[in-house]
């Protein structure tokens, strides 16, 4: 396959960004993380490439699908959307030079197989990958988060909050660039800082599955409020402060 060409319609003028996401494709389901932000990103200019450990007994997802070596060399940014408990095995995989200096986006989850546990509760997936592939830009985002709300936030009942943690400025910025294409405005996007906050983020499953058993749903997300500004109005109380994760 060629590389991935054309990009984010949000970017400026210049050479445009493409995109693959690493997919191991599980029974249980988990897949559709995988899937939600790549058919979003399709929808609006990307070139995606799912990589899997057997594309090809996975011809039906509805977008194209290669080996994660293969992916992995097409592309100028990488999606983890694979099972926490496995993903820096498969992507040890991949091979130091595919990965050398590009940016991951790691979306995997926090929870032990079975959803009871957290699968790193002294660390984050996402700290892990970056300490394991040293030359990959690695950013945490979407996680908390189910797949149905990643792709449609105009369909919750209000706004909601997505966060990033990274070490890498340029590879956050290339981040809110592809969540701004997923419908994300800029100023719901919240860089919380380095690649350790990623902790945060992912150990927020365990609250996710309560609030889920509350409401009976999976579709919902949580909402960063502020306290209003000095002399500000009521309204500020529940603005995001209109600060795209782009000029942190």
């Amino acid at each position: 396959m060629v590389p991935v060409r054309p990009g984010p319609r949000s970017d400026p003028p210049g050479p445009r960004r493409g995109l693959a996401s690493q997919h191991a494709y599980r029974n249980s389901g988990t897949g559709n993380v995988a899937r939600a932000p790549a058919r979003g990103w399709s929808a609006t200019g990307h070139d995606v490439l799912l990589g899997s450990r057997r594309p090809e007994e996975r011809t039906e997802l509805g977008l194209p699908v290669a080996g994660l070596s293969e992916t992995a060399a097409h592309a100028e940014v990488l999606v983890n959307a694979t099972p926490g408990t496995v993903s820096v095995e498969l992507l040890r995989s991949i091979g130091a030079p595919a990965r050398a200096g590009l940016p991951l986006i790691d979306v995997g989850g926090g929870l032990s197989d079975d959803f009871t546990q957290l699968a790193h509760p002294d660390s984050s997936l996402a700290e892990e990958i970056q300490e394991a592939l040293p030359l990959t830009r690695v950013v945490k985002t979407l996680c908390t988060m189910d797949s149905t709300a990643m792709t449609a936030p105009d369909a919750l009942d209000g706004p909601s909050t997505v966060f990033l943690s990274g070490d890498d400025a340029e590879a956050k910025r290339t981040t809110g660039r592809l969540l701004t294409d997923l419908g994300r405005h800029p100023s719901s996007q919240l860089d919380i800082d380095g690649v350790n906050t990623a902790r945060g983020q992912e150990h927020f499953a365990l609250l996710f599955m309560g609030i889920v058993g509350g409401l009976g749903a999976h579709t919902f997300n949580i909402r960063v409020v502020t306290a209003p500004a000095p002399g500000g109005d009521a309204a500020a109380r529940s603005r995001l402060p209109d600060r795209p994760a782009d000029a942190r």
